[in-house]
Formats: structure tokens, sequence, C-alpha cells
């Protein structure tokens, strides 16, 4: 059916087509806005509707596209409409005429279709109640000209706002441009044009002061207020909140936004806290919603520094009814993701879920996603059905702390046979334990939740829930219902069935635990992670119940009696849960070797390598080396300024000494007596105790005595520490190869009583780190020493620090922290952040505080490995041999009476010059005064450095590639001579005994050139790299013939070397 615009004469087949076009084409409309008051609008000559309600910045000059976004802004503002006449009088008296006849699109009469345009009869008709068409208020209907404000008018209004001008969005002054500040128009509040903000009237001065020193001379704050009080703006910043227009002047950030409320956040995180602390009871979304959004400030306190959502304006020509079916479509394709889908061809499928047919298992349960996530679920004691279990997490992790008490105390051959390839041992960390339980708390709280299907069983568990929701259940007798309860899951065999695939409710607990939102399974990486935390948890269970049985008063059964009990229930090849998750465990292990990861790297500069993409994020080498510089400028000035506080203390060195095979307690280079520069270390507690300078309020007096100013050592530590954390930094990021954070951070600087080997040591002008891998020291028993070469400033200032600073810590610390351990940590440790160790997450955020500005995403330890392990590769062919060793005995050694292992290990282990090459090279790569500059940090700034002339990278590797083929050529000479060498006197009895033997002839001249000939023709056939090893009948001919290089003519043997 063809339908006729009534407008403008076009003919539509589509009557969505024809509506939308009819909206934009109509020039008058009678809408019925949200008081029920039927209003009549006129489209201005610029193509929009012109509101005339009481708000009292209305009309502004851009209107609004259609009536929709006209009724909705009424609406939000709950104004009445006062119409173009009424408008006009109360802004000087504009008079309105001229009556148009009247087409009308009703949007708020529940009588009329949304959206369906009338005729002014037909609106009589649907609405008795409101005015006939030949009323006043249906053809009172203003002139165009009405809606302009007249010229007289506009020039009278200019002239009387002094040199105020007034745009579209902002009112504008001489003076407030030159401190680039106008007026928001419509809110009336001052905006900074630089930082995209808002600035309260009695901040004006503060503003300039933090972020625009340089215009503070031109500051007058009573032309200022003066200034602000003509332009009437408003005493305070307003509170704003979203859904809204744009605020014009603020800036415009990319924003998610809550799906329950109108909460908006720049990061995931922040929405992820928001979503968990404002609706626990709801799941979380797949994915949040992408939005525009605003703020007032980015700092201060109050709503100023709240988010709100920034709506735009409708597209011309969208219909809403063509929203709403997209939006039901997405809707429909959205909860197809709620359920777990398998396909039907194996090839879709990753190999992980094949061996295991978790997704299987999933979908034969016919529940929603978010539904079998919740069955593993930590508990919420906030759900009524779950309150009883608020004490439950606390109840477990006691119980496990319990066990691991008991390790100490266990006999070792029990250990043994408990251990498997993961020992049952303490951890370094005491949150370690806490992650490791976490599994094992969600799969008990399974077991709670849902009778499973085990018979024998499902008493116990309901036992232990009878026993959570009594009022005070007795603690001792709620620790050994759990303890049978996991022995008793723990030690049933467990069979599959073609019912129930997956019939364990361990690898049940497992399978939903790698189970993610979208109905996809975690990789195999991070499955094995599981996998270890369960093993743990359930040694440590079978331990406590060997501890119980041998301490049960049977004499018979001793612990090693009850480890025999239950060991087929911890061990490999059974039929047990342990064997299952130890068979998983080798699985995914092996998947996860044997695949490979997809690149996080891609090189966008193939010639000199100094760009590249990390996981999407363009890392320009050059905006490295400026974090490395704004990082240089920090550590100085707060040493200067806030550790020293402006006093000119130096410890001036020019060799240091120190004996690293020196195992004394308390030894380090500082104390040793032949390093006469570092012998008064009070310099720094002599200054403060006299009060010099900003020192002078640390130590006071109280009547007869002296107080320390307890305040003032508690801030100086704090300034300490974030001396320490920028040391810390640059000693991960510019000493070569990145050390693990967890080593980095325990570093000691002298040796202890516990540990007789320091990690602070000085080799010739080198201050070295010596990082110790302890990741595997349980299982090695041993730790790898790897030397760290720092850089000559952070070199400097280290010693510095622990030569003035660290005796004056030492003291504010113990007058500070009750605590004794706090202050053994200032005695020993490198690194001390205040009144505990940094961990991995204080460093990682300093390298994120620094490389946010830089590089424009936070660049943490794991970024950072993968970052430098590339530009170290293509600026480096291979590393140098950090310890001269090689295993084979020499007469040296023997004559000593042991072997050159023992000789390397014990006595001539050492570390050369070229071990610190690479951190050198790295160095002066990042435009650094390198290590062993043996420069005080003044003359060791990095504007100061000198680069090297320049090699391109690819020629460095052409050169080192070289440089790597002739060692290979080298080496594959050297062997290939030792292995004549030894072949030699085997064949030469060889061939003695077969001359003999067999009466052998010498071949004649043509025999011998046929031979020769022969072997000339396989050896250009196989093209394999050779010699020719011919055994003569003594060694002077065998000497003769090989220095000569002729065939001998006894048989040739022939050996080959690949290469």
């Amino acid at each position: 059916m063809t339908r006729t615009c009534k407008g403008c004469g076009l003919e539509f087949d589509n009557r969505n087509l024809h509506d939308t076009h009819w909206k934009k084409c109509v020039k008058t409309v009678t809408i019925v806005i949200h008081t029920g008051e039927q209003v009549t609008v006129t489209r201005h000559q610029n193509g929009t509707f012109l509101c005339y309600c009481s708000h009292p910045k209305c009309p502004k000059e851009k209107g609004f596209i259609t009536v929709d976004a006209l009724q909705k802004h009424m609406k939000t503002l709950k104004t009445t409409w006062l119409g173009p006449g009424k408008k006009a009088s109360a802004e000087g008296g504009a008079e309105s005429s001229g009556q148009t006849p009247a087409l009308e699109i009703n949007i708020g009469n529940p009588q009329m279709s949304a959206g369906t345009i009338h005729t002014p009869e037909e609106v009589a008709m649907a609405s008795p109640n409101s005015p006939s068409p030949s009323s006043p208020m249906a053809m009172q209907v203003p002139s165009l000209m009405s809606l302009v404000r007249p010229h007289a008018q506009a020039n009278q209004a200019e002239s009387s706002s002094a040199a105020a001008g007034i745009q579209p969005h902002f009112l504008r002054h001489p003076y407030l441009d030159g401190l680039n500040l106008v007026v928001n128009a419509e809110l009336s509040f001052l905006t900074c044009q630089l930082c995209k903000e808002g600035v309260a009237p009695t901040a004006g001065r503060a503003h300039l002061v933090n972020k625009h020193a340089e215009l503070l001379p031109t500051f007058d704050q009573e032309r200022f207020d003066s200034i602000l009080a003509q332009l009437h703006v408003a005493a305070s910043l307003p509170n704003l909140a979203g859904p809204r227009s744009i605020v014009h002047g603020l800036m415009v950030f990319d924003a998610i936004a809550c799906k329950f409320c109108t909460f908006v956040y720049t990061k995931q995180k922040n929405m992820r806290e928001h979503h968990m602390k404002k609706h626990p009871d709801m799941p979380i979304p797949q994915h949040w919603r992408s939005c525009k959004a605003q703020r007032i400030k980015p700092e201060g306190a109050g709503t100023v520094r709240q988010l709100w959502e920034v709506t735009t304006q409708a597209r011309a020509g969208e219909d809403s009814r063509e929203r709403a079916l997209a939006d039901k479509l997405l809707g429909e394709l959205e909860e197809q993701l709620k359920t777990v889908r398998v396909p039907k061809d194996d090839r879709l499928v990753s190999p992980w879920l094949l061996t295991t047919c978790w997704h299987e298992w999933a979908r034969w349960l016919r529940k929603p996603t978010e539904e079998l996530r919740a069955m593993v679920a930590l508990p919420r004691p906030s759900l009524p059905e779950e309150e009883h279990y608020k004490t439950l997490v606390e109840t477990i992790e006691l119980y496990f702390e319990e066990a691991v008490t008991m390790i100490d105390s266990t006999d070792e051959l029990v250990l043994q046979r408990l251990n498997s390839p993961d020992p049952v041992k303490g951890h370094q960390h005491d949150g370690t334990l806490k992650k490791y339980m976490h599994p094992v708390i969600c799969f008990i709280t399974m077991l709670l939740r849902d009778l499973w299907m085990i018979p024998d069983a499902n008493m116990v568990i309901l036992k232990l829930d009878d026993m959570l929701q009594e009022p005070a259940p007795e603690q001792s007798h709620i620790l050994a219902q759990l303890h049978a309860m996991l022995l008793k899951v723990w030690t049933t065999p467990w069979s599959k069935s073609k019912y129930h695939i997956v019939p364990n409710p361990t690898e049940s607990c497992l399978a939903l635990l790698t189970l993610n939102r979208d109905g996809s399974f975690k990789s195999t990486k991070e499955v094995t992670t599981l996998i270890a935390k369960f093993e743990y948890c359930m040694r440590l269970t079978f331990l406590r119940e060997i501890r119980a049985r041998a301490s049960a008063g049977d004499v018979e059964v001793d612990e090693e009696a009850a480890c025999d009990a239950l060991q087929p229930w911890f061990t490999e090849k059974n039929y047990s849960t342990f064997a299952r998750l130890r068979s998983l465990q080798h699985r995914a292990s092996a998947i996860s070797f044997s695949t490979m990861a997809l690149p996080s790297i891609w090189w966008t500069d193939t010639e000199a390598w100094s760009t590249l993409s990390f996981k999407g994020n363009h890392v320009a080498f050059t905006d490295v080396c400026e974090i490395f510089k704004d990082v240089e400028e920090a550590l100085v000035a707060t040493w200067e300024n806030k550790v020293l506080k402006g006093l000119e203390l130096r410890a001036d060195y020019e060799r240091v000494v120190d004996d690293p095979s020196n195992k004394d307690v308390g030894y380090s280079f500082l104390f040793d007596p032949r390093n006469s520069c570092f012998q008064d270390r009070a310099r720094l507690v002599r200054a403060v105790v006299r009060g010099h300078g900003p020192f002078a309020n640390f130590l006071v007096q109280r009547e007869d005595e002296l107080v320390w100013n307890r305040a003032a050592l508690r801030g100086w530590l704090q300034d300490y520490a974030e001396l320490q954390k920028l040391l810390l930094m640059r000693a991960e990021m510019l000493s070569g190869a990145p050390s693990r954070g967890t080593e980095l951070t325990a570093m000691l600087y002298r040796n202890t009583q516990a540990r007789d080997t320091r990690n602070l040591m000085v080799f010739g002008k080198h201050v070295t780190l010596l990082g110790q891998y302890s990741k595997m020291s349980a299982l090695t028993c041993q730790d790898k020493l790897i030397p760290h070469a720092l850089d000559a400033l952070t070199s400097d200032i280290l010693i510095q620090n622990l030569a003035l600073a660290r005796p004056f810590a030492e003291i504010a610390a113990r007058i500070c922290f009750a605590d004794e351990e706090v202050s053994q940590l200032y005695h020993d440790h490198l690194f001390v952040n205040f009144d505990r160790l940094f961990t991995s997450n204080d460093l990682s955020t300093v390298m994120a505080k620094y490389s946010l500005p830089r590089v424009k995403f936070a660049m943490t330890i794991n970024p950072w490995r993968h970052i430098q392990t590339a530009w170290k590769r293509k600026f480096k062919c291979a590393m140098d041999d950090v310890v001269e060793m090689d295993m084979e005995d020499d007469v040296d050694a023997l004559q000593a009476g042991h072997s050159r292992a023992t000789e390397n290990r014990v006595q001539q282990k050492t570390y050369c010059p070229s071990s610190y090459k690479p951190a050198r090279g790295w160095q002066e790569r990042c435009q650094v005064m390198p290590s062993g500059s043996g420069l005080p940090y003044p003359r060791a700034r990095s504007h100061l450095f000198k680069a090297k002339p320049p090699a391109t990278a690819s020629s460095a590797m052409r050169n080192s590639s070289t440089d790597c083929a002739a060692d290979k050529d080298a080496m594959v000479e050297n062997i290939a001579n030792r292995v004549v060498e030894r072949l030699t006197p085997m064949l030469t009895d060889l061939m003695r005994a077969l001359t003999t033997a067999g009466g052998h002839s010498e071949p004649s001249a043509k025999a011998k050139g046929k031979q020769k000939e022969t072997g000339d023709e396989d050896a250009s056939a196989r093209g394999a790299n050779r010699r020719r090893v011919t055994p003569p009948p003594d060694s002077s001919a065998w000497e003769q013939d090989w220095s000569s290089g002729e065939d001998h003519p006894s048989a040739s043997i022939f050996i080959f070397i690949p290469i």
C-alpha cells in the first residue's frame, strides 16, 4: 500500500519509512506533555523544535530534532509549557501572531497509539477533555519572527553585559579568556578549557596554583569575583546525575554502565566491585554496556568525582519500533549463551575437553551457566538460605592451618611417602595457604548446597549442615565432622556410567570451577593450578588422619601403620580421587607444554625494532626510556628533598672492598674495616639530634627531657619507603633480565643467622644484586645465584641510602613500632615498605604509576617481562656465560685431589667482567649510565649519558649470528678431532687383527684409483660433512698418510658428523 506525505507529497511503500519521514517533514505538531496538557509547537527555520517551557535557559538556539526529545526534556526537568507568547513577554515583550492548522503526534495520551499522526478532529474525538481545534489554546501559534530575539534587543543585551560575550554553550569574558576559563551557559558554573573540568568560584586561585602556575601573575581576586557576579555564576558546583545530555566544557570519557542502576565507571575492575557491593544477589553480566560519561572534576570530595552517563539524541529517521525489534533479537542471542552448547563436530572441541568430557557433563545437567557457576561459588551469608554458612570459611581455614602445624612434628619417612611430586610443606607467604584453600571451600559449600550422588556420604554431609545451623555450635565438633566428610568423599572409589560421566564430586567441582561466564572452559594452564591446590589440601587431610590414628591410644597403630592403611588413597595408579586428579594433572601439563601459545607481541618496526604492539597496546622504546628519566627525577628529588631534607651529606668512596666468600653473621661491605669511608654511619643521626634545618621538630624538649616527635618520624619513614620503592623499580627494570618479584622484594644486604649469603655485593665497580631463585628450593634444596648489575645512578644512591639514611631509619622504626620484627626488617633487608616488606603488587603499582602517562597502559611485572625479553633478544643475540664452569677433569684439578666439578663449586667459582655485559648493554640501550661507571649520582644522570655510535639491531644480529656460526664450526671441528683421536688406537688394532687373520695383500694402483673414485662419488651423493679415518698397519704410516691427505691402501672408514 502506497502512503503519501501530506507535507511534501513524497510516496512511500513502507509505513515505517512514511512515519519516520513525516516526523521530520511535519511543520506544526500538537503534543500531549507529561502534565496532560496539549501544546502546539512549530518547527524552526533551522529544522528543529524550540522549547518554550518554564526552564530559565529555554529556548536554546539549538532545538530538538524530534518532538520525542522535546517531550522527554520537559518530563525530565518537570517544567510547564509557557508558549512563545508568554516566554517572549517574560523576556522583553515580543509579540506572537498567526494561526496554523495543527496536526498532532501523540506521545503521552494512553487513548492513542504512540507514534501515530492524527488530525485535529481525531484528537478531539480521542480526548473529550481536550480543547477543540477552534479554541485559543489550539489555534494560538507564534509567528517565526517571534521565535527570534529582535536585533535591537540583542544589541541592548550585549551593551548591558559589559564586555561579556554569549556563545551557544558558554558565557565568555575577556578577562576569563586570559585565564582559560568560561562559564557553562546551561548550568552557570565555571569550567577550565584546558583541564576540561569544573572550577568552584572560591577555588579559582587554587586551580591556577595547582595546574596553571604560569597564569597566576595575571589573577586578581577582586576582579575575578566581580566578573563572576556579573555573569551570575553559581556559588557552588552543580550536583548532576545521569543519564542526561552532554554538559559542555567537561571532558567526555569512554565508560561502561551498570545494568541494574545508573552508575557508570571507566574500569571493569571498579564496575565488578560496585556490582558485588550493590547487587550481590544478581548474576554478574557477561559484558557491560559501553557508553559515554562525564564528571565535574577528577579529584575532590563529595559527588564532584562521580561519573554520570551522557546520552546522545536519537539519530534522525530511527524508529523506536525498529530499535525495540533489534534489541529483542539481540536479547534472544544473549539467551543462547546462558547455557553450555556442545558442537557435534569434534574438530570444534579442544583436546582437553575431548579427554575430560566436561562440556558433555555440563550440558547433561541442563542448567544455565550462571546457575552452574553458583553451585561452586563461595558461601553467601547474605542470602537467607545460606545465613548459617557465615562461619564456614573461618572453620575450614582453621582446619587446614592446624594440619600445616603438624608437618614439623611428623615422622620424616611418613612425609616422604605422603609427599608425591609436590612436598607437603609450609608456604613462603602467609596468604598462600588461603589461596590453596579457596577451591576446597567452594567444594565443601557445593556439597552442603545440594545432595550429591553419594549414598554413603549424604548422611555425613547432612550432619555437618545441621551442626552449622545450631545457635552456638562447638568448634571442635564441627572440625571433627568436617574431617569425617572430607575423608569419606576422598576415600570412596568412583566409577563412570552412561548416566553419569563425571561421578566424582571432586572432579565435578573442578569442572564447574573452570567454567567461565560465557559457557567456555578455562585453559589447561589454569586448570593445573586448581588441581595442585586440591592435591595439597588432600594431603593435609590425610596427614590429619594419620596423626589422629597414631594418637588414638592403640599401641599397634603408629604413624607408619596408619600411613600404610591410607596410602592407596593418596598415591597414583589406584581407584581413588587423588589418582584421578593426578591423571588429569598429567594430561593438562602435557597439553600445556606441547601447545604453542599465540604471540602477545607483534613488531611494528622490523628495521630498528624501535616499536612493538603488546596485546594491542602500542609501545615505543623511546617512551620506555622516558619512563626511566621520570623515575630518575623522582628518585633524586626524593633522596635530596624528602630523605635528606636539603642537607648536603655524602659518603665519598673510590673503591669499595667486598669479600663475597665471607659468611660471618652481619657482614656486609658497609661494615668491612677496609672501607673507612663507611665507618661514620651516624652523620644523619647527629644532624637530626642537633635539629639541623627541617629536622628541627624531630626531637623536641618537654620540660627537662627530650621527646621524639613520632608523627614527624612516621612521615619521614613514609618518604623513606617511597625512596625504597623507586630503587626497587629501577632494580627490576634496569639490571638486565627482570627478577622474580617475590625474590627481589625479600633481599638481604647483610648476612644473617638463617642465611649466610647476602644479596647485595660489590664486584669491582659493579654493585650487584644476587637473585636467589627460590621457587624450587623445597624440591632441589638449593638456591641458584643470579647476578644483576645495577646502573650507576641506582648503585650510588643505594650505597648512600645504606651508609647514611639506614641507621636513622632503624632508630625511627624502633621508636615508632613496638613490634621488634619491624625493626629487624630495617636491620637486615635491602628494601622495606614502612612497616613491612614490599610485595609484587607494590612493585606492580609503582611500575603502573610511571608507565601509564607514557605508554597509556599499566606496564606491570608480567607485561614488562614479555616486553623487555623481546627487545633484549633483538638487541643482543646470546648471553655470555655467567659463571666460568666446565665439567671435564684436567691435570690441575686431579693434582689437587678433587674433580673439576668440585673445584668449580667450592674454590674457583668466579664472576668475570663479561658477566655484566648483558646488563651494561641493556642500560646503554636505555640511555642511562651503565654499571661499573663508579660515578656519584650527580654525574651519573641520564642527560649526561653519551651514547656510542649507533648500530642497528639488524646489523648487531647479523654480527652476532656470524660469531655464533663461527663458534659452531669451531665446536664441530673440535668434536671431530676428539673422535678421530679416540678411535685411532682401536681401529689400528682392529686392522692389524684383520690383516693377520686374512692375509691381506696390498691392492694394485688401478684398484686404488677405482676405490678413490668410488669414495668421491659417495661423498658428493650424500652431501654430508665427514672425515676419512684410515687405520694404517703402523702409527708411522698413519701419521704420514694423514698429514699428506692421501688414502691408505687399507680399508677406509667414514665418520659422519651432522651439523
